[in-house]
């Protein structure tokens, strides 16, 4: 049963996990090159990757906790602080004539997807403990459906910004893909 109490859990959940998407979106929102199509499928993965990978965290969470616990905030940070370097060198050599952070390809989505969704895999394994598969499911769908909302907004938010020209928001989105991988270390280890 998803009671009211598991539902405002379930929401808070969703809204902590989503900060990550949340700031991304803001980044790939001020390099002005995203369109209404590509953000809604950035969106649409970013909140089907923290969805899935909090219930896949769940489900498996008896198998992969000890393994998950130990490297998932590596290889997150691994995974933003590489799209976050690119980022930072491609700022450094931007013209008008060269192509910005691809952040439209579906591969560098996807490496955000996962990079962003890690600690949801993590959250879903402590998860699991107090709940059943039924709770977990919905759950996933609130914190799905959280991510794919406030990730559009972060998009237009970013969009909105005029006064941040191409290279400054390549190195700055670079910055904070780095901080966000950097925060999954100190986390840990706190």
């Amino acid at each position: 049963m998803f009671s009211i109490g598991l539902f405002l859990e379930a929401i808070l959940l969703g809204l902590a996990l989503a900060m990550d998407c949340f700031t991304v979106s803001i980044t790939c929102g001020l390099q002005k090159t995203v369109r209404l199509q590509r953000a809604l499928l950035m969106a649409f993965l970013f909140g089907l990757f923290q969805g899935g990978m909090f219930l896949f965290g769940s489900v498996a969470g008896s198998i992969f906790k000890s393994a998950v616990i130990t490297v998932g905030h590596w290889v997150a940070f691994s995974l933003l602080f590489i799209i976050g370097l690119k980022m930072m060198m491609e700022g450094r050599s931007f013209s008008i004539k060269t192509k910005t952070f691809d952040v439209s390809q579906i591969k560098v989505l996807l490496l955000l997807s996962i990079a962003t969704s890690i600690d949801a895999l993590v959250t879903g394994i402590g998860f699991i403990m107090n709940h059943n598969v039924g709770q977990n499911l919905a759950t996933c769908l609130v914190i799905g459906i959280i991510t794919f909302i406030l990730s559009l907004v972060g998009w237009k938010s970013g969009e909105k910004v005029h006064f941040i020209k191409p290279p400054f928001a390549l190195m700055i989105g670079g910055i904070i893909l780095i901080v966000i991988g950097l925060k999954n270390i100190i986390a840990y280890y706190l």
